[in-house]
This record gives structure tokens, C-alpha cells and sequence, in this order.
């Protein structure tokens, strides 16, 4: 497993696992749903279950369920200063389609 954090949303994040010191100190990648920019992911302080798969990333743990990751693959999360994007490193750089049905994603 593989997931991409650059510096600064690995101090974003250890800034989130220090105040929640009460909290798993795992982060959690998981699938929300599918949008119509493709796939959503979320984050969440959480344990580790029997057969995640995980990495770490700076003294970070990572974990994701292994038929998401099967599915899905390798992960880059970006602090976006609003919070985060979370998406398989096969889309980077991908952004939503103007021909689709979905209104908003061009500006419109």
C-alpha cells in the first residue's frame, strides 16, 4: 500500500492526532461513494481491523480495508486548506468532465 501525503498535510494531520489524544492515532482511508468526478474517499481516526492493509508515512499509520484498496489502489491526499482531497493516484491530475450530466463542475 502506498499513500502519497505531502508536508503540508502530514503536519495538518499529526496537528488532528494531537488533539484527539483520547482517539485511535490510525488513519483511516475509506470509500464514501461515487460522485460525478468519480470516486470519494474520506478520512477517519480510527483502529486497525484484522486484514487492513497499512503503511506509514512519516509516523503516520495508515489503514484502508483490503477490497478498497484492491479496487482503488494507491492513494495521494492533498490538504487543500479547507480540509482534504482524498483520491487514488490513478486520477491525479484528472478533474470532472464538462459533458457529463453533473452541473457545477465546469463553473457553470
Amino acid at each position: 500500500m502506498k499513500i502519497t501525503v505531502p508536508d503540508t498535510a502530514i503536519e495538518t494531520l499529526k496537528s488532528i492526532l494531537a488533539e484527539n489524544t483520547d482517539k485511535p492515532q490510525n488513519i483511516r482511508v475509506y470509500f464514501q461513494g461515487v460522485a460525478c468526478s468519480g470516486p470519494s474517499f474520506g478520512l477517519a481516526l480510527d483502529e486497525m481491523e484484522e486484514g487492513d492493509v497499512f503503511t506509514e508515512v512519516e509516523g503516520l499509520t495508515f489503514v484502508m480495508a483490503p477490497n478498497e484498496y484492491e479496487v482503488y489502489g494507491d492513494i495521494v491526499i492533498e490538504d487543500t486548506g479547507f480540509g482534504f482531497r482524498v483520491i487514488p493516484e490513478s486520477m491525479v491530475g484528472q478533474s470532472c468532465s464538462c459533458d457529463g450530466g453533473c452541473g457545477g463542475c465546469c463553473g457553470e
